[in-house]
C-alpha cells in the first residue's frame, strides 16, 4: 500500500465517496451502492481509482440489490483513521476533513465525491415551469452545513432543512438533513465548480441540461 499525498485531487474526491458510503473497521474498507444504478461506476471509476491511489487491489461483490467494492488492508484502514481523521465504525462527527479545508480545489472534489455516493438530481415541477434540483441528504448536521457554507463561497446558493421520519429498521424516529440546490443558475455553477464522476449522476445532468 502506498499513502498519496495529502493535495492529491483524486484522494480528495474518494474521501468524499467514504464520507457517503463507505465505512472502515479494523482491516476492511467497503464503499456500497446501488447495483441497478452503479455497478458501472464501481467497475469503472472507483475500482480503478482506490487501486491506483492506493497501490492496492479492491474485490467488487454483489448482494441483493447493492454493490459492494471491499479492500482488506489494514494500512489503509490506519491512513483514512490516523491520517484523514475518519472514524472507525460507526460514522459520527463527520463533517469537511480538515486536510482540505484550506483548498477550495480540495473541498470542490470532497463535496464531488459525497454528492455521487449521496445525491440526486431531480426535475421540479411549478406554475412557471420546471426547473433541476440537486439534492443531498446526510444524517450528520454540521457535514451539510459545511457543504452549504463552501457552497457558498462559490456562489451557489442552497437550502438546509431537517426531515424526521420513521426508520423500519431500527424502529425509531430517525433524522436526516438535507441541501437543495435549485434553479439553473446554481445547476450550472455546481457542473462547472464541483461536477461529476458518476456515470448515472451525469445521465441525469444532461437530461435536465435538455429541458432548455
Amino acid at each position: 500500500m502506498i499513502s498519496p499525498e495529502l493535495d492529491n485531487l483524486d484522494l480528495a474526491y474518494e474521501t468524499g465517496v467514504h464520507l457517503g458510503d463507505g465505512n472502515i473497521w479494523n482491516d476492511r474498507y467497503v464503499i456500497s451502492g446501488s447495483k441497478q444504478n452503479e455497478t458501472r461506476y464501481y467497475e469503472e471509476v472507483l475500482s480503478p481509482l482506490v487501486s491506483e491511489l492506493y497501490s492496492v487491489e479492491p474485490a467488487i461483490a454483489f448482494q441483493n440489490n447493492s454493490v459492494y467494492l471491499r479492500v482488506y488492508c489494514k494500512e489503509l484502514v490506519l491512513f483514512k483513521h490516523n491520517v484523514l481523521g475518519l472514524p472507525l465504525g460507526r460514522k459520527e462527527g463527520l463533517r469537511i476533513p480538515s486536510f482540505v479545508a484550506s483548498s477550495p480545489p480540495s473541498s470542490a472534489q470532497v463535496v464531488s465525491g459525497l454528492y455521487d455516493a449521496d445525491g440526486s438530481v431531480k426535475i421540479r415541477h411549478d406554475k412557471s415551469g420546471d426547473y433541476p434540483r440537486i439534492s443531498f441528504g446526510q444524517k450528520h448536521k454540521q457535514l451539510v452545513a459545511d457543504i452549504k457554507g463552501f457552497l457558498g463561497t462559490l456562489g451557489i446558493t442552497s437550502t438546509m432543512y431537517r426531515n424526521d421520519y420513521f426508520d423500519p429498521r431500527t424502529r425509531k424516529v430517525a433524522t436526516r438533513w438535507f441541501l437543495d440546490v435549485n434553479g439553473f443558475r446554481n445547476f450550472d455553477l455546481f457542473v462547472d465548480k464541483i461536477g461529476t464522476r458518476n456515470p448515472y449522476v451525469d445521465k441525469r445532468l444532461d437530461i435536465v441540461s435538455a429541458l432548455r
